[in-house]
């Protein structure tokens, strides 16, 4: 069938309905403010210099793959279909250390308190899954998949760069890591 000319759509107005949508647009207004006069406050030196994310592998028999994103490994070039909604963030993490398994160098993150109780819950959903971190907005190493749920709060990634730039990227996450504390305290 075959739909001719404008599609219309019925508007109603109601005064709850005006005020809410003030209220939203003013809600962000301030928000928007707000961020820019707490990032006022802050020299360039104290804001953080690089941003990582962790997200997890979409589940394969997943029907919603609107809510997915594609994440290809430098080296590798392995393509892993991701959720689109990060799991872990940089404020999320203690540290991050440099760890030697049979398979290679590894970071290890520790996550904080909060976190490592939001990670053990989704380990428990993603068994079989695998986490994928990305760096500067580049996928950059992944996990080994989750055989079992995660009780230590820490978080193996075989990160896909050669081993002689591992210490300086370590350096960067970890000054990240200070400097988001730094100003989540003051």
């Amino acid at each position: 069938m075959i739909f001719q000319g404008n599609i219309t759509k019925k508007v109603s107005f109601s005064p709850e309905s005006f005020i809410v949508r003030v209220m939203g647009i003013l809600g962000r207004t301030f928000f928007a403010v707000a961020l820019i006069f707490f990032a006022g406050c802050q020299t360039s030196k104290d804001l953080p210099k690089c941003d990582f994310q962790f997200f997890i592998e979409q589940k394969s028999n997943a029907d919603d793959f609107l809510w997915s994103s594609t994440a290809t490994m430098p080296i590798s070039h392995l393509t892993i279909n991701i959720c689109s909604q990060p799991i872990l963030l940089a404020n999320d993490m203690e540290s991050v250390r440099i760890a030697q398994s049979n398979f290679g160098k590894f970071l290890v993150f520790q996550l904080t308190q909060r976190a490592a109780v939001e990670f053990y819950k989704l380990s428990v959903e993603g068994l079989g899954r695998k986490i994928v971190f990305v760096f500067n907005g580049k996928a950059l190493g992944l996990s080994m998949p989750i055989r079992n749920v995660t009780l230590d709060g820490t978080l193996a990634i075989f990160p896909e760069i050669e081993d002689h730039e591992l210490d300086q990227l370590v350096k960067d996450i970890n000054d990240t890591i200070t400097k988001l504390k730094k100003i989540k305290k003051n």
